[in-house]
């Protein structure tokens, strides 16, 4: 008689090495973690985002580390890397959260577009995605600070946040209560400072949110064996 699998050992070992095997999925502080969090990064792709592992997607994406996150979108869309997943309260507000996190420049274009498509695609109807969060000013101008007027409307990232203050401005079309009243107004006094030539986004967003600064210039990479090795991988 074939003997039972040991489950609750295996649970044990791993409670007891739960930091060796967190920093093994999603570390990025040395080569080898992001080595190792890259291989992890590949295989939940071929695996697929589902609503029971969207959160190890998120995890990945919150590490802003560009050689993880290529793994992980691949080839695709950023910006449809959560779309098969039902909007909820705390997928929005975690989108929000990493948005004020970053000031203009640290974040990795593709964690960007990642971000800003759960705002997209939650709001597509707005009184829908308000009714899931309620958004505030403060959402709005972290959100807002992100557009670059010194680039061309068609921009992927400034593409999404201007359908995003679009459909903001129409939050309320059957219900004008005062708070989405304010939001309403916001969203396009933000986005009619992206095209207002007369205008700064400094006149609508508080200054101290649209200081630009670098990414690191020394990004932690993974091991030049590690790298060779996962290229000849089929993507």
């Amino acid at each position: 008689m074939q003997e039972a699998f040991p489950f609750e050992e295996l649970d044990s070992i791993i409670h007891q090495n739960r930091d060796i095997i967190l920093n093994g999925i999603f570390g990025t502080a040395t080569t080898m973690e992001v080595g190792s969090s890259m291989a992890f990064a590949k295989y939940l792709r071929f695996v697929g985002i589902t609503s029971k592992n969207y959160l190890l997607f998120l995890k990945i994406i919150e590490t802003n580390n560009k050689w993880v996150v290529d793994e992980l979108i691949g080839n695709k869309d950023p910006r449809l890397l959560f779309s098969v997943i039902k909007p909820n309260r705390f997928l929005i507000e975690r989108a929000f959260d990493l948005l004020a996190a970053w000031h203009p420049g640290q974040i990795y274009s593709k964690v960007l577009l990642s971000v800003l498509g759960i705002v997209e695609y939650s709001y597509h109807r707005s009184d829908d995605g308000y009714n899931i969060y309620p958004l505030n000013i403060t959402d709005l101008q972290n959100l807002g600070k992100f557009l670059n007027k010194e680039i061309d409307q068609m921009d992927n990232t400034n593409a999404s946040i201007l359908e995003i203050l679009d459909r903001m401005s129409q939050l309320g079309e059957y219900d004008r209560s005062g708070s989405k009243l304010n939001i309403s107004k916001q969203a396009f006094n933000i986005r009619d400072g992206y095209f207002d030539n007369t205008k700064n986004l400094t006149n609508i967003i508080p200054e101290v949110l649209l200081i630009h600064l670098k990414r690191e210039d020394v990004e932690i990479s993974p091991t030049k064996d590690f790298f060779d090795f996962t290229s000849k991988i089929k993507k």
